[in-house]
């Protein structure tokens, strides 16, 4: 028996190419039947534009088992159209030795369906019994078809409620975006887990690949969620397709927030570094010249003694910066209107410096941020991520930093928080992912635990992995652009990460891990003053204590010797 195939792409072919496998025993049914191939050929060539971009393989000689068979290959699985023309058993006449007028059965496929084949009409004496529908549209509508939906747990994409006992409810962002697919299409979806700890997958020696990616190139999954990037990295183009994309992302970095400054500090927060430099020096500038003056004053004659000394002069003008009363006045006019001069000074700097220490002792004080690839690249921390995606990246980045922490980079396959949270590395991953997780650390505390670094790199989009060369992708692309379209995507990001906030906060308060409030602080928002606030002028006490018992040592010292020197 002969077999032909003509495979064509409808508006560019101009003439059928056929090859023939041949049998031992061959009997030429094309030759004896020219017209059935022209009849077939007219209705190729002729097809509706909706499937100009589609290969169509009509095989003839076949048996329905064969062709069964074909339809079950790897090339066969993803090719819409394929017709079959079946020679009927009963059509061959034992008495003439040959072949009758007899009955030629066509039949098409339908992919994603348990019914692979499907009878459409019986070529018979030069005429179809009925006009067949050789290229259905069927892909959108799958009647129900199972495809498997390869993933594994990345929040806020794909995530799991465990809560119930049994196989995990999933859902997040990108699981609501594969059953709205589902919805639009109609099929059913059946998620298959990714291999632990293989994630994405990674490009092995003999060319394939592990994890997410492997499972669409084997064919073991029919869809792949779990923030995949739309990427042709390491050849991925080759294993897998994508969707159209439904989002884009920049990449961001999650960084521990820095411990607060001590609160001994306080006293010197209310004016930064150059302004206690300024009065320092304003301090030491106006005791010297207040001596000077007092020395050089043509009415000096009269004046107190306790200005004719260099270190009176400062006692004098360090009571002045503390708000202490002088009860003794200068008498010269020129020391009175520079001592006039020097209160207004004072006045204005103790009332600045008042008022900025109320605030601050209440206040929690933060150390320099960094906001920054250069400010991440000093800090000497080091930088994680998921999988070995990023690491290929920062190493070919333009930014020179982001080239330099590419010696600190570590691929991870779990817990990347724990990373954070010990102030080791920073978190690289996308911002929506940044965002989520963000929100559900900090949810369980009163001040942030994690925050995003402003920086940002590295913009990809992100789509639904989809087998090479499916058919599917045409109609999954147009329904993903309506779901774009809609805004439905951002909404799920939100739900998704409302859902996660409020169950980490019932774990927590089972566990009795939420941290407590104050009760005035809850209910009134005042927050008296305690040592904590206070330890700032404590400290101060102690240093003064400490300098008056040295001070005391070294006169005790000095008498001594004056001792031992009168002595001699």
């Amino acid at each position: 028996m002969a077999t032909a195939v003509i495979a064509a792409r409808t508006g560019t072919m101009k003439c059928p190419s056929a090859t023939f496998a041949r049998s031992k025993r061959h009997i030429p049914h094309m030759a004896q039947k020219p017209e059935l191939a022209n009849m077939t050929y007219n209705r190729v060539h002729n097809m509706s534009p909706s499937v100009d971009e589609d290969f169509v393989y009509v095989v003839v000689g076949f048996s329905v088992d064969e062709l069964d068979a074909f339809t079950q290959t790897k090339k066969g699985k993803k090719t819409q159209h394929i017709v079959g023309i079946v020679k009927w058993e009963h059509s061959y006449d034992p008495q003439t030795n040959g072949e009758t007028e007899g009955e030629w059965r066509v039949y098409v496929n339908q992919l994603y369906s348990r019914q692979r084949l499907v009878f459409v009409s019986t070529w018979q004496r030069s005429h179809f019994t009925r006009t067949p529908s050789l290229f259905p549209e069927t892909l959108s509508n799958l009647r129900g078809a199972t495809l498997n939906v390869a993933t594994f747990e990345f929040a806020p994409d794909v995530m799991y409620d465990r809560r119930k006992a049994g196989p995990p409810h999933l859902y997040g962002r990108e699981v609501e975006v594969v059953r709205a697919l589902a919805t639009a299409s109609n099929f059913t979806i059946n998620f298959i887990e990714v291999p632990p700890g293989e994630l994405w997958g990674s490009k092995l020696p003999n060319g394939s690949w592990s994890g997410l990616i492997g499972m669409l190139g084997r064919g073991d999954g029919d869809i792949g969620i779990g923030n995949m990037y739309v990427s042709s990295q390491h050849d991925r183009k080759d294993q897998q397709d994508f969707t159209a994309p439904f989002d884009q992302s920049m990449n961001c970095v999650l960084l521990k927030v820095p411990d607060p400054l001590p609160r001994w500090q306080a006293p010197l927060w209310p004016f930064r570094q150059d302004t206690w430099l300024a009065i320092a020096g304003g301090l030491l500038f106006t005791g010297s010249a207040l001596y000077c003056l007092s020395e050089l004053s043509s009415h000096s004659q009269g004046e107190a003694p306790y200005l004719h000394s260099l270190t009176s002069s400062y006692l004098y003008v360090t009571a002045m910066h503390l708000h202490e009363s002088i009860v003794k006045h200068p008498k010269s006019l020129t020391i009175r209107l520079s001592v006039g001069v020097l209160w207004l000074y004072v006045i204005v700097l103790g009332i600045s410096y008042s008022c900025n220490l109320t605030a601050f002792l209440t206040a929690i004080r933060q150390p320099p941020v960094i906001d920054t690839f250069r400010d991440l690249h000093d800090s000497g921390l080091g930088i994680v991520s998921m999988g070995p995606f990023f690491e290929s990246l920062m190493e070919r980045s333009a930014n020179y930093y982001l080239r330099g922490l590419h010696s600190r980079f570590t691929p991870l396959t779990s817990d990347p928080e724990s990373w954070v949270l010990n102030g080791t590395a920073g978190y690289i991953t996308g911002r929506h992912t940044s965002e989520f997780i963000r929100a559900q650390i900090n949810s369980g505390h009163i001040t942030p635990v994690v925050r995003i670094m402003k920086e940002c790199t590295l913009p990809f989009s992100v789509g639904v992995g989809l087998q090479s060369n499916t058919p599917l992708k045409p109609r999954i692309d147009l329904v993903t652009y309506k779901i774009v379209e809609s805004g439905l995507v951002s909404q799920w990001f939100k739900e998704s990460v409302w859902i996660a906030t409020r169950e980490n906060r019932m774990k927590q308060k089972e566990t009795n891990k939420e941290e407590k409030t104050d009760s005035e602080t809850e209910v009134f928002r005042v927050l008296p003053l305690n040592v904590e606030h206070m330890q700032g002028v404590f400290y101060i006490l102690g240093l003064s204590h400490l300098s008056a018992v040295l001070a005391f040592l070294a006169e005790l010292c000095l008498a001594r010797r004056e001792q031992h020197s009168t002595k001699d």
